[in-house]
């Protein structure tokens, strides 16, 4: 019985731990006036748009997983999409990667907060751009 009852405990303890894993947290960073100038050799940018990024708030948690919270405005004065390939993520390594795919419709001059999956990456997230 004691053997059992010591199995499921640990069980227990270690499903709070993997769940707890899963948890976003806000990453505090503050680079807003960093140029950052990382090669990039394979010309990796985001599609051209009409659409600018106010600000963002970054997320991630302990399995890697990469947020942001990204308040965005059209600036044309008529409606548009936005799609991920018009964002960008620059991540600590270089690298850069667009957010899953995802669509989101904005009337002109309308400004939205969406929230955006990055992917899994070991390397946090520095920055989040587009190119007008």
């Amino acid at each position: 019985m004691y053997k059992y009852a010591v199995l499921i405990l640990l069980l227990i303890s270690s499903f709070s731990l993997t769940a707890n894993n899963d948890v976003l947290s806000l990453d505090r960073v503050d680079v807003g006036q960093v140029k950052f100038a990382f090669e990039n050799d394979s010309n990796i940018y985001p599609d051209e748009s009409e659409f600018n990024i106010d600000h963002f708030v970054l997320m991630s948690n302990d399995n890697g997983e990469r947020w942001g919270i990204l308040t965005i405005t059209n600036q044309s004065s008529g409606r548009r999409e936005l799609q991920a390939k018009h964002i960008m993520a620059l991540f600590a390594d270089g690298s850069r990667y667009s957010p899953v795919n995802f669509k989101q419709q904005f009337n002109g001059n309308e400004t939205q907060s969406i929230t955006l999956n990055f992917g899994e990456n070991k390397f946090p997230i520095l920055s989040v751009y587009t190119r007008n």
